[in-house]
């Protein structure tokens, strides 16, 4: 990202945490992707004392939007609204991904910025907005390539996932960054480097380019072109020293 960009987001972060504070009501940003929620995380401190909650709609959601409160009691409604699309035909529906879900509602004229993560099951996909594009989405959005969909707003509390993983067990020399990536995903450490040191890996949302970075129990880490990955928990230390983890790769 060049640095006019940091600027801007950084300033613009600022400015809607200043709002917040000056007027005594709730803001909100757009959904913020990876690089502008490290940007967030460093703009904190120059912040004013305002109530901070960063929303993706559900555990692990990459893509986030930060909601300022003036105070931590006050009441507020999501300002994100989630949107069901299903085929209206499923006998003659493809098998949409997510891609060609995306691709759908960009071409509607929405920018990336206010939508969060996009979920798809067999059935059905699952996508994240911010409220004034949710009905915009509704109205309009009624074929993706050659299916024929249905788009509706559904309540928040049936939204129900639990994303799938597989568990992987394996020795690292060390709990540092590079070392538990290169397990979790099969690639030499020399490999991963590469990733961590181009600002393709984040912890627990923050982007993270040091390759020492020592993880803790129930980081999740984020590998741009590669996935998620959760560091769950620590077995014992080998005779040689070194030490068994278990992990989490999310499919």
């Amino acid at each position: 990202m060049k640095d006019k960009d940091t600027g801007y987001i950084y300033n613009r972060l600022l400015e809607q945490a200043q709002t917040c504070y000056n007027r005594d009501v709730p803001v909100a940003t757009d959904f913020l992707d990876l690089n502008s929620q490290s940007i967030y995380h460093t703009a904190v401190k120059d912040m004013p004392p305002v109530v901070r909650k960063e929303m993706g709609g559900y555990d692990l959601a990459e893509r986030k939007l930060i909601l300022f409160l003036p105070y931590e009691d006050y009441p507020y409604q999501p300002p994100y609204e989630i949107i069901r699309i299903t085929p209206s035909g499923p006998r003659f529906a493809e098998k949409l991904g997510h891609r060609d879900y995306l691709g759908a509602l960009m071409n509607l004229g929405i920018v990336r910025e206010k939508l969060g993560d996009i979920i798809t099951d067999e059935s059905a996909a699952y996508v994240f907005c911010v409220n004034s594009v949710s009905g915009y989405i509704v109205s309009n959005l009624s074929k993706i390539r050659n299916t024929f969909v249905k788009a509706e707003i559904m309540p928040k509390m049936e939204f129900d996932y639990k994303p799938c993983f597989e568990e992987i067990q394996g020795t690292v020399a060390s709990l540092r960054l590079d070392s538990v990536i290169s397990l979790g995903f099969g690639h030499s450490r020399n490999h991963i480097i590469q990733y961590i040191e181009a600002g393709k890996v984040s912890v627990n949302g923050r982007i993270i380019t040091t390759n020492a970075y020592g993880l803790k129990e129930n980081d999740i880490v984020s590998v741009r072109g590669l996935g998620k990955i959760q560091y769950a928990r620590t077995v014992t230390e080998t005779k040689k020293g070194r030490i068994m983890v278990i992990l989490r790769k999310y499919i």
